[in-house]
């Protein structure tokens, strides 16, 4: 039985949790094997049989630099030493210089210092052989690499041992050497209990790789053991045993279904395509219809259940084809779903006015507009109320998208008339403003629409202050948005409508009433960019109150330790290699959490401390929907992460930038993921181009540049901290036409300040910029740039942003 507990201001576990990954600096490396070899295992001076003056020097400062998680600065120390001649240095130097190489993925350097050492395994405990076991990976020298684990296993123990092992088992699966690989991954269970499940998961893997069967284990979590159910059966599918492999994937799916519904679902899949080749078609029948259907299964699963269905021999029925079109719309493809009811009535399903509504809209959405009126003139007839009153809207609607203008607007008028006071009819109103060919009428309509539930309301409210603006009825505009406030208070539209009204009360000197709607824009999202500037005008800080209100989550007993072993895992899974295996653990573990709020955000704190800022982000934007846009300060600091926080001060003071402008721009540009890499071959956390980093090399200290070098934070900060130096001062320190440079080019940037007037109203300025793109990147770098500094900033003074009005 579960018991859940209110709590106020709950002691956060994001520290320990850092503890528990990776007992180090969270914002340097995000690979923890490489983390785990960075420190070395002795407590001893290792530098003490050095007797080379400068290199003594060189190399206190290169450890210096690791201990602060500055690689790339550890190896600019050291690399005087570290060059052809690398042989001839003690074994504690070569190592330290091998650390600060991995760190930057340097690992062409790490195999010239280490390969062919006959001292390997006898410093620091062998760990010169891990790091030249992974140099030798990223050569794909996998005979090399299984040589160096093989070697760094027998100098280590416990959990290093395992981890060598573990990372022997995918060198020599590369190598296609699967028993020997299943024999590793055996062996890194005994002492890697923490993902036991998982290793015996691989090994089950590699043996069915090997042609041989193995039994998946009975325990574990729900992905690790629907992993090794999988490799299980398709081992004995292979061997013939198909009643085998039935049936053990059935009693897995019921094993992990409370846990995780959607790999209860994979498996269930799996085994309807070994019945079906069987013959036995009929005996999952009903798993595969209940699996499309069931809106707790993720929509691809369901889609894949779906055409498993359909693949079925001797047809479908109409409930299985309900089912599949479920599956469908659920995954975005309303054609396809619209299809599928359409041959449910065929055979016979229910074509009761609902279903054909439901099959009219899914067409419109799938912008086949002539069959979407005629099922909704079909629905019309069988429906009454609001149910009539939308067929008949989608009907109009159709006419207006097939081009028909003056036949839509007509029939949405007898809509009005006919069904009066519905939300379609609010609809019709809103949409009529669309089509008005002058503003008043076009005002009149979102008047009416705005009165009604249409789900246009709040669209249309917003649209009479527009507008009334556009028509120079500063009053009747700030009306508009200030009822717009009172009647929907929360989110973001709200903090726009609410500063926008607050703008033109000041204007008008009254002031009371602008103070009132700059607060309602903060109450409303305190995050939002529009109430970052009203926060500005108020001279307030946004998060005040957020820091003052006590955070309480509903917490089932239990959370902390649960959560805490989740992470362990995730980190020794990271540690091992098995980033497939990783990305399966974290995705069902968030399935499995999905309706313990406490678990989801400790587990979010917990990945975002391992250096996987954007998993964090996406749990944090989930949990503050789930919440009803109620942040808390540990919830901003999910979705507004700040790793590599000393590095980027220390870059931003080095090109003398305000560095909360710096941070608010990798937020935006990467999500603090140093890996990060656009379409267009943008790159690292400051989203640099190739062409620009090898323009920006020589300054940045970058001697033998190579695009890969981007993905290095030091690098990477570096050079996106000078080139928006660049930009400020070209543009005189005016951060919205720095910031357009920097997204869309200086030659744009340029031809915008002229065009637009910039100087003169700064808020007409960023809503003038007609790339929509770059208008919403200034605007939510300068938001990211103002939570951060409030976030993490010294206490100061709160007042307006660089004495913008």
């Amino acid at each position: 039985m579960k018991h859940t507990l209110n709590i106020v201001h709950c002691a956060g576990i994001a520290g320990v949790l850092a503890g528990l990954v990776f007992g180090g600096s969270a914002h340097a490396v995000r690979d923890f094997p490489r983390m785990s070899q960075l420190a070395p295992k002795v407590d001893l001076d290792p530098f003490r049989a050095v007797t080379h003056a400068g290199m003594l020097v060189a190399a206190r400062t290169a450890q210096a630099r690791l201990d602060d998680g500055r690689p790339w600065a550890a190896w600019n120390a050291i690399r005087d030493f570290a060059g052809d001649d690398a042989d001839e240095l003690p074994p504690s130097v070569a190592l330290l210089a091998a650390r600060a190489a991995a760190g930057w993925d340097g690992w062409s350097h790490v195999r010239r210092l280490l390969e062919g050492r006959d001292w390997l395994a006898r410093e620091d405990g062998g760990a010169g052989l891990m790091l030249l076991g992974r140099a030798e990976e990223a050569a794909r020298d996998w005979d090399a690499a299984a040589r160096a684990y093989r070697g760094y296993a027998r100098a280590a123990a416990g959990s290093d041992r395992g981890m060598a092992y573990a990372r022997l088992g995918r060198v020599l699966r590369a190598a296609g050497h699967d028993r020997e690989a299943a024999e590793a991954f055996a062996k890194a269970g005994g002492e890697l209990p923490e993902v036991a499940d998982w290793l015996a998961a691989l090994r089950a893997d590699a043996l069915e790789d090997a042609g041989e069967g193995v039994a998946a284990p009975a325990s574990g979590s729900a992905a690790a053991r629907a992993w090794a159910a999988r490799a299980e059966a398709r081992s004995r599918s292979a061997r013939g045993d198909r009643a085998g492999a039935s049936a053990l994937l059935a009693r897995e799916a019921e094993a992990i279904a409370d846990d995780d519904p959607s790999l209860a679902a994979e498996l269930q899949v799996q085994r309807a395509r070994i019945l079906a080749g069987e013959k036995r078609a009929a005996e999952v029948r009903g798993e595969l219809r209940a699996a499309a259907a069931d809106a707790r299964v993720e929509p691809a699963v369901r889609v894949s259940a779906a055409g498993v269905l359909a693949d079925l021999p001797g047809g479908l029925s109409a409930e299985e084809q309900v089912a599949r079109a479920a599956a469908y719309e659920s995954a975005g493809k309303p054609g396809l779903a619209a299809k599928a009811l359409r041959v449910a009535l065929s055979r016979g399903a229910a074509a009761d006015g609902a279903t054909l509504l439901r099959i009219s809209r899914l067409l419109f959405d799938a912008a086949d507009y002539a069959p979407a009126r005629e099922w909704a003139l079909k629905a019309a007839e069988k429906l009454d109320g609001e149910g009539a009153a939308e067929a008949e809207l989608i009907s109009a609607r159709a006419l207006v998208r097939r081009g028909e203008e003056d036949d839509g607007v007509a029939a949405l008028r007898r809509l009005i008339e006919r069904r009066a006071g519905t939300a379609a009819a609010g609809s019709a109103w809103f949409l009529l403003g669309d089509a008005a060919s002058d503003r008043d009428a076009a005002i009149a309509g979102y008047r009416r629409a705005a009165a009604s539930q249409s789900p246009f309301a709040r669209e249309a409210q917003y649209r009479v202050g527009d507008r009334c603006l556009k028509a120079g009825d500063d009053a009747c505009a700030a009306k508009a948005w200030e009822d717009y406030a009172a009647r929907w208070p929360r989110g973001e539209e709200t903090a726009r409508a609410a500063y926008m009204a607050g703008v033109l009360h000041e204007r008008a000197g009254r002031a009371d009433r602008a103070r009132a709607m700059y607060a309602a824009a903060i109450a409303a999202d305190p995050v939002d960019y529009y109430a970052i500037r009203a926060a500005d005008r108020l001279g307030a800080d946004p998060l005040a109150d957020v820091a003052a209100r006590p955070a309480a989550w509903a917490v089932t007993v239990g959370d902390d330790g649960e959560v805490a072993g989740v992470v362990r895992r995730l980190a020794a899974l990271e540690a091992a290699g098995a980033e497939e295996a990783w990305k399966a653990e974290m995705d069902s573990q968030t399935r499995r959490f999905a309706d313990r709020p406490y678990a989801l955000l400790l587990l979010a704190e917990g990945v975002r401390d391992a250096g996987h800022t954007v998993d964090a982000i996406r749990i944090g934007r989930r949990l503050l929907e789930m919440r009803g846009g109620a942040w808390d300060l540990r919830l901003l600091r999910v979705v507004f992460p700040f790793p590599y926080r000393e590095i980027l001060a220390d870059e931003a003071e080095r090109s003398d930038i305000d560095p909360w402008l710096l941070a608010g721009l990798v937020r935006q540009e990467s999500s603090f993921n140093h890996e990060a890499r656009s379409w267009v071959g943008a790159t690292g956390l400051s989203q640099i181009m190739p062409s620009t980093g090898a323009w920006l090399a020589p300054a940045a200290g970058v001697k033998s540049y190579d695009p890969s070098l981007l993905a290095v934070p030091e690098i990477n900060l570096r050079m996106g901290a000078r080139y928006l130096r660049d930009q400020l001062r070209r543009y005189r320190g005016a951060r919205d036409l720095a910031l357009a440079a920097y997204n869309a080019g200086p030659g744009r940037a340029d031809r915008w300040k002229s065009e637009l007037g910039y100087g003169r109203d700064v808020d007409a300025f960023r809503e003038k910029i007609p790339f929509a793109e770059t208008r919403e990147y200034v605007k939510v770098v300068i938001r990211n740039a103002e939570v951060y500094r409030r976030l993490y900033g010294p206490s100061r003074s709160p007042g307006l942003a660089d004495g913008e009005r």
